[in-house]
């Protein structure tokens, strides 16, 4: 058990239960990674919230790294090399701008998006995307690229 700043300290099943919500998993899938009943798991989830001080589960899981009760490291760990790739395919380019960026193959360059989608589980390149960002695998830059051409009449 950890104290947390309230003093309250968080069993060890709060804090497995925080660390995979963190790494983005559902009620159910904790359930079965832990052997426990979805209820179970809300009820250590909502005790966490309570313990921590913290309004909802995302600020239980900020609350829980700020204070050092959650490891740091990624859920999931890639060659910098995959990693590369990732973050192009996640900015939206094309498996021939990746290869030109990086000085690749494009079959290299496949073979890699193929490896990731697999390490990751991941469905397409959409989803491999999308789970490297709610993982923090990448960042994406979110802001719009706005085109004078796009608005002229």
């Amino acid at each position: 058990m950890r104290a947390t700043q309230f003093g309250l300290p968080l069993v060890d099943r709060e804090i497995q239960v925080l660390q995979a919500f963190s790494d983005g998993a559902s009620y159910a899938q904790i359930a079965a990674n832990l052997f426990l009943a979805q209820a179970s798991v809300r009820n250590y989830a909502s005790s966490a919230i309570k313990k921590l001080g913290a309004s909802n589960q995302s600020h239980a899981v900020r609350i829980a790294f700020s204070q050092g009760l959650l490891r740091t490291e990624p859920a999931v760990n890639l060659p910098a090399s995959w990693v590369q790739v990732l973050e192009l395919v996640a900015a939206g380019h094309t498996n021939e701008e990746i290869a030109a960026v990086l000085g690749r193959s494009k079959n290299t360059v496949i073979d890699q998006v193929a490896a990731v989608r697999k390490r990751l589980g991941a469905r397409d390149r959409a989803h491999a995307a999308a789970l490297a960002v709610a993982l923090q695998l990448v960042r994406v830059d979110v802001t719009p690229e706005i085109r004078a051409e796009s608005y002229a009449a």
